[in-house]
C-alpha cells in the first residue's frame, strides 16, 4: 500500500509509477482491510497457523473462551479424582490432548514400577510416556461428552473462515495479479539501477547502425566472484568483421567471454545500464545461445540433438540483426563430423556477407583456421597465456590469433590428476597428432629386464669362438648364466 501512495505522488516522473498508481487502486484496499480485520497476525506468528481475530465470529469466540477456561477448570476435576484415589497415588492431573481427548495423567507408582502392572479400579489404562500413566475416567469421559474435541472444533472453524476469506480475495484476483506483476517490475528497476550505482555500470548508446562495440566490457556476475576481472572489448559490424571465431585453452575464460556479449547485449535490450566503459549497441531481433545441452530423461534426446536443435534454430532464424552465441559447437559428437558441420554451417553465414549475424563462436577445432583465412568477414581470436615449461598463467585477456593447443594437461594437473597420468596422456597426444600408432605402456622392470638380455647377449657377440677351445667356452656360458642380474618387480623376484 505504502508502495502505491509514493508512486502515486511521483506519477508525473515516470512510466512505471503512472502505471503502478493506477493498478494499485481502491479494490487493493479492500483486500487489505479485510485482511487486517479478520487475521490476527501477531498470534498467527507465535502459532504458525492461520488464527482469527476476535469478533469475527461469535461461535468461535466462544469456544476460544471455553478453552481459554480449561487449565482452571479441568485442576478442579482433577482434585476431585485425586480424592477417589487408592493413598499409594500422591497426584494427578487432567489434560487434553487432541483427537483423544481428556485424560487422567497419574505417576506410575513403585508398585506400578515393578509389577508393570497399571490398572486402577474404576479407570481404563490408555498408555504410559515418561512414567506418566493416562486412563480414562468416568469425570473425563463427561468432559468429553460436555466439552467435546474444543481445539479441533476451534481449527476447522478458522479453517472455514479462511477458505470463505479466500473466496472474497479470489473474487479480486486480477487486482492482486496486476500489483504483483508492477511490483515485480519496480523490484527489478531498482535493483538493476542499485546495480549500475555500486558497480560503475554505464548507459549504452543503442543505434539501428549495426555497430557492436564495447569497450572494456565485463561480465556482470563472474566479477563479483573473483578478486580481480580483465575487461575486454567486444567489436562486431561496421569495419569490423561479423564473425569472432575463439580458440584457447581450456579455462582461459573463452565461456566468460561469450556469456559476457550476451549478457551486455541483452542488458542494454531491457533498459538496463551495462558493465563497460563504452558501448553501443546495435538494435538485435534474437539473441540465440547454443552454449550448454541441458540432458534430461524427460525430453528423450541425446546432448548432440539438443545442440543441433539449439544451433539449427540460429541458421534457419537469424538475420543480420540477430546475435549468435555458440560454445564448442560440435563436441558432442565424432571430431570429423563435429567439424564439418562447424565449418558447413559457418560457410553458410559468410555467403551472407554482410547480412551475416553477429556471432561468436568458441572452439578447441584448432584446424579451422585452414578452412576460413582471416577476412574482413571472419577474425581469429584467442585468450592470452604466458607459458612455461611446467606451467601456464592465465591472462584472461582477449588478443587477436589462434591458440596453438588446449594446454588438457596441464588444466588436467589443476584438476588433481596424477602426473602419471598425464605424462602418459601427453604420450598418447603425440601419436594420435603423428598418426602414429599408440604403443603400450612398458613398465621399468621390462625395461631392466631387455637391458640386462642385451648385456649377456654382447657378451656373446664378444666372445671369440675361433680363438677359444671347447672348455673355455663352456665356462664362458656357464659363468654368463650364472651371474646374477636381479629384476625385482613389486613383490617378486626374478634371476636372468
Amino acid at each position: 500500500m505504502l508502495v502505491g501512495e509514493i508512486c502515486r505522488s511521483r506519477a508525473n516522473n515516470l512510466e512505471i509509477f503512472k502505471q503502478i498508481s493506477v493498478v494499485f487502486s481502491t479494490d487493493l484496499f479492500r483486500i487489505a482491510s479485510l485482511l487486517n480485520k479478520i487475521i490476527d497476525f501477531e498470534e498467527y506468528a507465535k502459532q504458525n497457523h492461520f488464527v482469527v481475530k476476535p469478533g469475527v465470529d461469535s461461535e468461535l469466540d466462544k469456544m476460544k473462551r471455553t478453552y481459554n477456561g480449561l487449565p482452571d477448570f479441568m485442576t478442579q476435576v482433577a482434585y476431585q479424582e485425586l480424592q477417589d484415589l487408592s493413598q499409594d497415588v500422591q497426584q494427578c492431573s487432567v489434560i487434553y490432548l487432541p483427537q483423544l481427548g481428556y485424560l487422567l495423567a497419574i505417576p506410575a507408582t513403585e508398585r506400578m514400577k515393578e509389577t508393570k502392572d497399571y490398572s486402577i479400579p474404576n479407570l481404563r489404562f490408555m498408555f504410559i510416556v515418561n512414567d506418566i500413566v493416562h486412563y480414562k475416567s468416568a469425570n473425563t469421559k463427561k468432559l468429553d461428552a460436555l466439552l467435546g474435541d474444543t481445539l479441533c472444533d476451534i481449527y476447522d472453524k478458522e479453517t472455514q473462515i479462511m477458505h470463505k476469506l479466500q473466496d472474497v480475495i479470489l473474487e479480486m484476483k486480477d487486482v492482486l495479479i496486476g500489483v504483483m506483476e508492477y511490483a515485480a517490475k519496480l523490484d527489478c528497476l531498482m535493483a538493476l539501477a542499485v546495480a549500475a550505482k555500486e558497480y560503475s555500470w554505464i548507459q549504452p548508446e543503442i543505434s539501428d547502425e549495426g555497430e557492436f562495440v564495447v569497450e572494456k566490457g565485463r561480465h556482470p556476475l563472474q566479477e563479483m566472484c573473483v578478486p580481480s576481472f580483465v575487461a575486454n572489448d567486444i567489436c562486431s559490424g561496421g569495419c569490423e568483421s561479423k564473425i569472432k571465431i575463439l580458440t584457447g585453452p581450456n579455462s582461459s575464460g573463452k565461456s566468460i567471454y561469450l556469456k559476457q556479449v550476451a549478457l551486455i547485449a541483452f542488458m542494454a535490450h531491457i533498459g538496463s545500464f551495462v558493465p563497460a566503459q563504452r558501448a553501443k549497441i546495435p538494435t538485435l531481433d534474437k539473441i540465440f545461445t547454443c552454449t550448454f545441452a541441458a540432458e534430461s530423461v524427460s525430453l528423450n534426446l541425446s546432448g548432440f540433438l539438443i545442440s543441433l536443435n539449439q544451433f539449427s534454430g540460429a541458421l534457419n532464424n537469424a538475420t543480420g540483426k540477430s546475435l549468435v552465441i555458440a560454445d564448442e559447437f560440435g563436441k558432442d559428437t565424432e571430431s570429423e563430423s563435429g567439424l564439418a558441420l562447424l565449418i558447413a554451417s559457418l560457410k553458410f553465414w559468410i555467403q551472407k556477407a554482410s547480412a551475416s549475424p553477429h556471432i561468436f563462436l568458441a572452439t578447441h577445432y584448432q584446424s579451422l583456421s585452414t578452412f576460413f583465412p582471416q577476412s574482413s568477414l571472419v577474425k581469429f581470436l584467442t585468450m592470452d597465456i604466458i607459458e612455461s615449461q611446467e606451467d601456464i598463467a592465465y591472462l584472461y585477456q582477449l588478443v587477436e590469433g589462434i591458440a596453438t593447443s588446449s594446454f588438457a594437461s596441464f588444466t588436467a594437473l589443476k584438476a588433481g590428476l596424477s602426473k602419471k597420468i598425464v605424462k602418459r596422456n601427453m604420450k598418447i597426444a603425440e601419436a594420435l597428432k603423428a598418426r602414429e600408432p599408440v604403443l603400450p605402456e612398458e613398465s621399468s622392470w621390462v625395461h631392466d629386464k631387455l637391458r640386462r638380455y642385451f648385456t649377456i647377449l654382447e657378451k656373446f657377440t664378444a666372445f671369440d669362438i675361433n680363438t677359444s677351445n671347447p672348455q673355455d667356452f663352456l665356462q664362458f656360458v656357464n659363468k654368463a648364466i650364472k651371474e646374477p642380474h636381479s629384476v625385482t618387480h613389486q613383490n617378486s623376484k626374478e634371476t636372468i
